[in-house]
């Protein structure tokens, strides 16, 4: 029995060993991304030791699963090992690619805003591509597999003790390092760990502090530093103070996903262009996020989206909904995409009966075309003599999608996105163009809208907002980011914006940034009655009143947050640990964080939590 054991168990060492070699060779892409790599012998060492042991745990982890069948059916066995190991090394660098763009691994927010088509839409031939490297990878590990099993020169090699000794020495010393790094707050070791799939070193900062070798300032200013997402919501501080308005405005938000701040201009967008001569163009505009659900979080609660999880937690609607539901106004909720995820229905829209949750079609383009006529429909059936409300959200840019039959203002275009081969060698010019095409196509839907309201004589009764979700990156600052959610540059963060109000008339206000955060305040406090400070629903500023100079904006991802102001990006991630970037997300050893701004952020981040 004991020959019959180690007859399988060596040859299983050896496959898990090879495996562990491909996957330490594959994650080395992950630390290219490094903003710098450790300079100091800790630093340096922890990666070594980290990437060997987590390596070779995961494959061992792996190859665990099956490793009871070779003792029943050694085909089975083999074909199961072959299958499993495949997916093991596809999925490791599928998540390269992820990490690449975003900066953050494969979870389950990730998979689940794939499948919705929020963060890609992977064409076929990428999905042949990576279906044809599982194949080979299958191939290639049942080859191996299939070799060791009957060679019997590995049989006889002593492998099992040698891996399991390098695999105990490397877990031990990377996890000392670990939790010493992580009782001083020591960033050079603890910033690795988000750079390694499912890596979770140890700590111990009970037993470090017990015996004095703790930095306790360094630990409680990243405690401070945390998204604190646990707390009783406080919401508004204290009953709205309303009063009834004169005069009711429709009110029009069109939102255009992924919309760049330099495409709005009369080449890309003539007629949002057009119309906005007769409003006010805010050129410094922030989103609070470089995500789409960060982004609209911002636009209709006025408040960073770090506060997401509470408002998500206790399923609660935003004051400028409220208001506007308590005023009578026609509430008309027109996305492209689902608005199950992320979950605004359980949030933003989550009081709005018979909520529409998206547009049918088979692409971001058909379902842009159904949103549009399903508002036209809708507001042609409205009653004339009630305000309207809509939330108009637009998709086709996010996807760089127009209709196959539409012209091609811009060219030469790339004739579908290969996310696969988007690197730093990749030249975005055809790219963008198609981008641009994608961006003018969404211009003429919106035309739509705009001559709907001047056809029923309803122009001059209208606030019209237009702006986007958050921007959409090709690479501008040639750090290899694509798309968005993986910085804070303008590329991600900066969108257009453009505010028609019913004096139809560019309005005169101080040059200064402005953030989604501001939109609901402004709206609220103007147009629809409410006299309660401001900081009592909102951290944003009424921009048609506002004197003081705006010195930064918070912008938030799915893990982590970033104050902006002129000169700096200072990036914390879901650890409370922080990197001080330039305005091209490159460290710059000449910054100095201001710790004023930061003291301010930290405050309006617990605003409303108690």
């Amino acid at each position: 029995m004991k020959n019959k054991i180690l007859t399988i168990l060596r040859p299983f060492i050896c496959f898990v060993m090879i495996n562990s070699l491909f996957a330490i060779v594959i994650s080395g892409r992950f630390f290219s991304y490094m903003p710098a790599l450790p300079t100091d012998f800790l630093g340096m060492a922890f990666i070594v030791f980290s990437v060997i042991s987590q390596m070779a745990l995961l494959s061992l982890l792996i190859g665990l699963l099956v490793l009871p069948i070779a003792f029943l059916s050694k085909r089975t066995y083999i074909l199961l090992t072959s299958l499993i190991a495949a997916l093991g090394i596809l999925l490791l660098i599928v998540d390269t690619f992820v990490f690449a763009q975003y900066r953050f691994h494969i979870n389950q927010v990730v998979v689940e805003l794939v499948l919705s088509g929020q963060v890609v839409d992977f064409s076929l031939m990428n999905e042949l591509l990576v279906f044809a490297g599982f194949v080979l990878l299958v191939v290639l590990e049942y080859f191996l597999i299939s070799r060791l099993l009957n060679n019997k020169n590995v049989k006889k090699r002593p492998i099992v003790k040698k891996f399991m000794g390098l695999l105990f020495i490397t877990l031990l010393a990377s996890n000392a390092i670990h939790i010493w790094a992580a009782a001083n707050a020591y960033q050079p070791v603890t910033m690795v760990k988000r750079y390694l799939p499912l890596f979770h070193p140890a700590t111990a900062n009970t037993f470090m502090e017990k015996r004095g070798w703790v930095d306790i300032a360094a630990l409680s200013a990243e405690n401070d530093r945390k998204v604190k997402t646990k707390g009783d919501l406080n919401y508004p501080l204290a009953p709205l103070q309303v009063h009834q308005p004169e005069h009711l405005y429709n009110i029009i938000f069109i939102v255009i996903d992924s919309w760049r701040f330099d495409t709005f201009n009369k080449e890309n967008t003539p007629n949002i262009w057009h119309y906005a001569k007769q409003g006010t163009v805010l050129n410094e505009h922030r989103s609070t996020g470089n995500a789409t659900r960060a982004g609209i979080f911002g636009l209709f609660y006025g408040m960073p989206s770090t506060y997401w999880h509470s408002f998500f937690a206790n399923q609660q609607s935003p004051i400028l909904v409220q208001r506007l539901q308590s005023l009578g106004y026609q509430m008309g909720i027109f996305a492209s995409a689902s608005l199950a995820k992320p979950e605004f229905s359980q949030t933003v829209f989550r009081d709005i009966p018979n909520l529409r949750m998206g547009s049918d079609g088979s692409s971001p383009s058909s379902r842009d075309q159904d949103l549009t006529q399903d508002w036209l429909t809708w507001y042609a059936k409205r009653d004339v003599n009630k305000p309207i409300f809509s939330f108009l959200f637009y998709d086709s840019p996010h996807g760089y999608d127009f209709p196959s039959d539409y012209p091609e203002m811009f060219s030469p275009m790339a004739k579908s996105v290969d996310y696969l081969a988007l690197n730093n060698n990749y030249d975005p010019t055809p790219l963008m163009n198609r981008y641009k095409n994608s961006v003018h196509y969404t211009d003429s839907l919106i035309e739509n809208i705009f001559k709907a309201f001047e056809k029923a004589d309803d122009f001059d009764n209208t606030i019209f907002v237009i702006t986007g979700d958050h921007a959409q990156e090709l690479n501008d600052n040639k750090l290899n980011f694509w798309g968005h959610n993986g910085n804070f540059t303008d590329a991600q963060v900066k969108v257009p914006f453009i505010i028609i109000t019913p004096e139809h008339k560019p309005l005169e206000l101080p040059q200064m940034m402005t953030s989604h955060e501001d939109i609901a305040p402004t709206l609220l406090n103007n147009y629809l009655g409410v006299d309660s400070p401001l900081t009592d629903y909102s951290l944003g500023i009424d921009f048609l009143h506002n004197t003081k100079p705006r010195e930064w904006v918070l912008s938030s991802s799915y893990n982590g947050y970033a104050l902006l102001d002129g000169k700096s990006i200072l990036e914390v991630d879901e650890f409370g640990q922080y990197q001080l970037l330039d305005k091209s997300n490159r460290p710059d050893d000449t910054l100095k964080m201001n710790y004023l701004y930061l003291q301010e952020a930290l405050k309006n981040m617990k605003h409303f939590i108690d």
